[in-house]
């Protein structure tokens, strides 16, 4: 089974605890991380099918314009050196995390909300 992920949900669900979110987006996550495989998507994925936010196929979070929530998708495949369309198991993506994360989390992390779920 394969799931469809954007870019910046390539490397934000490797932080993923179980918490911070509602129950069925949880669920809805868990369903996502139980596929096998991630399609690379652009715009929303299996992950925004649940959410709240989601207005018109586009972010709507208070937090983050969907013109940021794309260019962080944009930057997420570069670090992974991943395109739109291409197939790839976790075990791959969660191999590239080690030499992407410093820059990811420079570049995201520090003014991201979701940052005490993420990292404690």
């Amino acid at each position: 089974m394969i799931a469809k992920v954007r870019g910046h949900h390539l490397i934000c669900l490797n932080f993923f605890r179980g918490e911070g979110y509602s129950k069925e987006y949880i669920n809805n996550i868990y369903t996502v991380l139980k596929k096998e495989k991630a399609e690379i998507v652009e715009g929303p994925d299996d992950v925004c099918i649940v959410c709240p936010y989601l207005k018109d196929n586009k972010c709507g979070n208070s937090e983050y314009t969907n013109e940021n929530i794309i260019m962080q998708d944009k930057e997420a495949l570069f670090l992974l050196e991943f395109k739109p369309g291409m197939v790839v198991d976790w075990k791959t993506i969660a191999e590239k995390m080690p030499h992407i994360l410093d820059k990811w989390k420079l570049r995201f992390c520090n003014d991201c909300g979701y940052q005490k779920v993420c990292f404690g």
